[in-house]
């Protein structure tokens, strides 16, 4: 069930906006302003792809509209052109003729790739339908996306509009350009499907039918996984926020041209976002000219660099007469995007335990599906879909889970890999295949508490006796078809190894184990490092060797594509940062230059740091034991990125958050200890590539995708 506003429209029109609803399935950015739908789409067609322009509160007439196929490691394409009439409307006329060079209204998918994202752009236009011919605002730029070329068909239709313009730059900031507003990735296969993804995104934020933003909506379980047919996750986005972003674009939108005084305010206030920040990486930003510009630099520096240009952009909304509403009626702290996935009663049971119930860790896989496991008796290996909704819940342990889950790297052939998902009970440790849905148990004797998996196929966990913390690994644990007997390597670990990580340093291909990295509990981490010597520190071919982490109590651990390591002190708040230098195999480590240690918590709202992770341009992103937020710090200063609250969210969103992970398209997944939800800020990171132990065996390791 979707719970929006559409009770405010007449019956007639909720009946078409029913058949539209019916007809949608990768469409992204229908939307209307206010309250009103279209009654008729006249360029539609079964033969069409087709769309209204609706900005303000009218149509957009006149307006240039640009039918794109997202670009695959080239430039994006251009399908189509078209313009809108004198309702807003427009259509595109697919065939399969091709020769098609993007100057009239028909088009064909491409042959040579693979079958693109394909979106639309909306720019200029009379946006105050006054019969003014030659009125247009160049600043009125609106984007939606139609979905996969070989799968939309004449029923994917768009009303773009702000709400949908919001959710759509929202999803795909961190693909955007907004030099000349293209989206485009890499050009692997797997970077491809991200893309193809983005559409379920747009739509959990905004309804395709209505156009306005969702106050939530249900996602049941789906095929393709492993989970009882009942389950069901509702997904609530920040329908306020996204509201009142649209509001404020709108000001500008509903001018009579581009030097309209609300356009002025918002490109100034609305401040590029600095280097390093974003997956696009060019250098300084120009100041914005248009209305998809300026909503790329609020939501990639979505503190507007101070207060005061957030007042200045929250001003914007009118005070009465705002086309969306609810709204915000104060400023927030920040313009990230929220998305809480809570599943409770009926709605929440698996069989044995609860889809969601107090998860530990979250990983993500090569599709961008989320997995945790839940702390409760009996608890499960959960997973959501990129789309958001349930995918997997396989019970495996009448106990407890551990803290900690890891992806693996297990090879099936030359760079093709078919990771395994671990998970932990009291004394034993899961491997479970999605594909074959194979579960195979390995008797360790110990509970284990944190797990991590190389590039060359090994497991490793750790385990505390009494004050004593070890580390084990499970040789080639993501091949071996039996299980096999848990090695002791390490016991000079701290009291609290709650957090560790695989480096890249073995090589590439990684023909033997790297460095393995944990936090300790207390003012040190430890480095456990595959030896052939003998001596001091060494237990079973492995060198235990002990840094520094000063400022406080070592607990998260994460490493970017250089093998860098972050530490966080959970009771300082200090972020502290080990720089690696040399090659691998001669690597060392030593305090990093620069301003680090990051010592200043409380200017990023850091309150308690738990299980850290870095994106795909090392920043760091902090999960919050004692407020409802999550911070983030640059890695260049380092500086904050986040206000002195913090992301700050409701604690329906965000509540003693245990650990995070960051997905392909940049989305951040925080959970909590105790809680039945898990959340997602949109976009919000730059993209960082999963999982990360493949991402040592084929040289990708915490790259950008």
């Amino acid at each position: 069930m979707i719970g929006n506003y559409s009770a405010r429209l007449t019956g007639s029109k909720r009946n078409l906006l029913a058949l539209l609803a019916s007809s949608v399935v990768f469409s992204a950015g229908c939307s209307n302003m206010s309250s009103t739908a279209p009654a008729v789409n006249s360029l539609s067609t079964a033969a069409t792809l087709s769309g209204k322009v609706h900005g303000g509160n009218q149509p957009v007439i006149g307006a240039a509209v640009t039918l794109w196929f997202a670009g695959q490691g080239a430039p994006a394409i251009l399908a189509a052109t078209t313009t809108t009439d004198s309702t807003g409307s427009f259509s595109f006329a697919k065939d399969t003729a091709g020769g098609h060079d993007g100057t009239t209204s028909s088009w064909s998918c491409p042959t040579n790739v693979g079958s693109p994202l394909v979106y639309v752009l909306s720019q200029g236009g009379n946006t105050q339908n006054n019969g003014q011919v030659a009125q247009t605002n160049s600043a009125a730029a609106f984007m939606a996306l139609y979905g996969d070329c070989n799968s939309i068909t004449g029923a994917n239709f768009v009303y773009m509009s702000e709400v949908t313009t919001v959710a759509t730059m929202a999803a795909v900031q961190q693909f955007f350009n907004p030099a000349d507003h293209s989206l485009k990735a890499d050009g692997t296969g797997q970077q491809r499907l991200i893309m193809l993804n983005l559409p379920n995104t747009v739509t959990i934020l905004a309804d395709a039918a209505t156009g306005l933003a969702n106050a939530s909506k249900s996602l049941s379980a789906t095929g393709g996984g492993s989970i009882a047919p009942g389950v069901a996750l509702t997904a609530t986005p920040e329908t306020a926020k996204i509201n009142t972003l649209a509001n404020i674009i709108s000001a500008c939108v509903n001018g009579a041209d581009a030097t309209a005084a609300a356009c002025g305010s918002l490109f100034s206030a609305a401040v590029p976002p600095t280097p390093n920040t974003t997956n696009l990486n060019g250098g300084n930003f120009p100041t914005a000219t248009d209305t998809l510009q300026a909503l790329f630099y609020i939501l990639t520096n979505p503190t507007n660099s101070n207060t005061t240009n957030l007042s200045t952009l929250f001003g914007l909304q009118p005070a009465v007469g705002a086309p969306y509403v609810p709204s915000l009626s104060a400023a927030p702290t920040d313009w990230t995007i929220g998305v809480s996935y809570a599943s409770t009663g009926a709605s929440n049971a698996c069989g044995t335990g609860n889809f969601i119930s107090s998860p530990t860790d979250v990983n993500i896989d090569a599709l961008d599906n989320v997995w945790f496991g839940n702390a409760q008796t009996g608890g499960n290996l959960s997973a959501i879909s990129a789309a958001g909704a349930p995918l997997y819940c396989v019970n495996f342990d009448a106990g407890a889970s551990a803290t900690g889950g890891t992806i693996d790297a297990n090879s099936v052939g030359p760079n093709n890999y078919s990771p395994n998902v671990w998970f932990a009970g009291p004394s034993t440790m899961y491997r479970y295949n999605p594909i074959t849905k194979a579960t195979l148990a390995f008797p360790v004797g110990v509970t284990p508490l944190a797990i991590t998996a190389d590039g060359a196929g090994n497991v490793y966990f750790t385990a505390v006796a009494g004050t004593t913390g070890s580390l084990y690994t499970l040789p080639a644990g993501a091949t071996t078809p039996t299980a096999v007997t848990a090695v002791q390597i390490s016991n000079l670990l701290g009291a609290n190894p709650v957090r560790l990580m695989a480096d890249n340093t073995s090589g590439t291909p990684p023909l033997s184990p790297g460095n393995i990295w944990v936090s300790s509990g207390a003012g040190f981490i430890s480095q456990v490092t595959p030896t052939a010597t003998t001596g001091a520190g060494v237990m079973n071919g492995f060198l235990t060797t002990t840094y520094s982490a000063p400022l406080g109590n070592s607990y998260g651990i994460s490493l970017d594509h250089n093998s860098d390591v972050f530490i966080s002190a959970v009771d300082s708040g200090a972020i502290i940062q080990l720089a690696r230098t040399g090659t691998a195999g001669a690597a060392t480590w030593s305090p990093a230059g620069g301003n680090w240690p990051f010592s200043a918590p409380a200017t990023a709202g850091i309150n308690g740091p738990t299980g850290i992770a870095v994106d795909g341009r090392a920043n760091t992103w902090i999960p919050n034991s004692g407020s409802p937020s999550l911070s983030e710090i640059s890695f260049f200063g380092p500086n904050a990125l986040s206000p002195a609250t913090g992301f700050q969210k409701d604690p329906t969103f965000l509540n003693a958050s245990k650990a995070l992970a960051i997905d392909q398209a940049g989305n951040v997944w925080a959970i909590g200890t105790g809680n039945n939800f898990v959340t997602e800020i949109v976009g919000g990171a730059v993209p960082v590539y999963q999982p990360y132990a493949v991402g040592i065996a084929n040289g990708r390791f915490q790259s950008i995708p």
